[in-house]
């Protein structure tokens, strides 16, 4: 968790600190440039330079922290690009923090994972999709099964009979049914996930997604154990109510935080809304599994909300960060309670005759 005096802020009070004389609170933005050139403090050229050219006003250690770590110290196209990237997600007192972090990399781009994670899910669509004799590449499950005949299960898929196979509860996610499926969850994490990452680190990141993906399949089976299941839904879902998290975390210091607020409802009105709406009122049966989809969010709020970014760390919310680990690691627990005492292709816990 970030606290209110991270890492990074740290070493720039420490600098401002240096720069002060007697008990000097702010000092004049020429003063300052002088005496980072006599005093020797150890700043980046791009950083001398935008303290050159500010506006000749005084600045207190805050100002000098916006200063060293805003876009015009920074003389690297790539690392500026991945400010833009991360800043729409940060509230302004994680930007300290998170803009140091990119400086501090000497290779590029930091956001891996999510990189890495869609270049598998392709390239396990496209080589399944060509070896399976270019079926309709929109509606093929490429790889779901062995020799064609829909029998016997591939080596990702989750399937119910095979659940002892324990890797099947996370290689589900590098299969999709047809490149619909992998467009639009692909499209998604990589919009919502790399800011995430480069925001909040890959050793964040990461756990949320996996875990996701396997409380997906844990929660698919202990409700509904007669289900195959394929796709990264869980990992994207999990991605976007992160994205909750991140909001709840850093609520006051967070830009546009109503806006931000708006648009997930919005999202989860229309998405969980019409599921509702397709199943009790239109009376139809989907095969997309939901139980994965709300296993990801919670996954993102209650996992999000113990390690991800918090800029200021009030007593409620650590208070909060244990009550949502607590919650968390219970609702594992259940679900692997769960799949260890029912048997594949037992009676669904929420039965509906009308979906068979």
């Amino acid at each position: 968790m970030f606290s209110s005096e991270g890492k990074y802020r740290k070493t720039y009070r420490h600098q401002f600190n240096q720069l002060r004389s007697g008990d000097e609170t702010e000092i004049p933005m020429s003063t300052l440039a002088s005496r980072i050139e006599t005093r020797k403090i150890p700043l980046s050229d791009g950083q001398i330079e935008a303290i050159r050219e500010a506006p000749d006003e005084l600045v207190d250690v805050d100002g000098f922290q916006r200063i060293v770590t805003s876009k015009a110290a920074q003389r690297s196209t790539i690392k500026r690009l991945m400010y833009d990237v991360a800043d729409p997600i940060m509230s302004k007192s994680q930007k300290i923090e998170v803009h140091s972090y990119i400086d501090s990399y000497s290779w590029c781009p930091p956001p891996i994972f999510m990189l890495l994670i869609t270049l598998i899910q392709v390239g396990i669509f496209l080589f399944y999709w060509e070896s399976d004799g270019r079926k309709s590449i929109w509606t093929d499950c490429a790889g779901c099964f062995k020799h064609h005949n829909h029998t016997e299960p591939g080596i990702f898929i989750f399937a119910p009979k095979l659940r002892g196979e324990a890797w099947r509860f996370t290689s589900y996610m590098f299969l999709h049914a047809g490149l619909n499926h992998l467009l639009g969850n692909v499209i998604i994490q990589l919009l919502v996930g790399i800011p995430l990452e480069v925001a909040h680190k890959i050793w964040r990141i990461g756990p949320i997604y996996i875990l996701a993906v396997t409380s997906g399949a844990l929660l698919q089976y202990a409700i509904d154990p007669n289900s195959l299941l394929v796709g990264a839904s869980a990992g994207v879902y999990a991605l976007i109510f992160a994205h909750v998290a991140n909001v709840i975390l850093n609520w006051h210091e967070m830009p546009f935080r109503w806006i931000r607020v708006l648009i997930l409802f919005v999202f989860i009105f229309f998405d969980f809304g019409g599921a509702i709406y397709r199943r009790f009122y239109a009376d139809q049966c989907d095969s997309v599994s939901h139980l994965a989809h709300i296993a990801g969010a919670v996954t993102g709020i209650f996992f999000g909300y113990v390690v991800l970014y918090n800029v200021v760390e009030h007593r409620i919310e650590t208070i909060v960060r244990y009550i949502c680990l607590v919650l968390y690691a219970l609702f594992f627990a259940i679900t692997i309670v769960f799949v260890i005492v029912r048997q594949p292709y037992s009676k669904n816990l929420w039965n509906d005759d009308k979906c068979t």
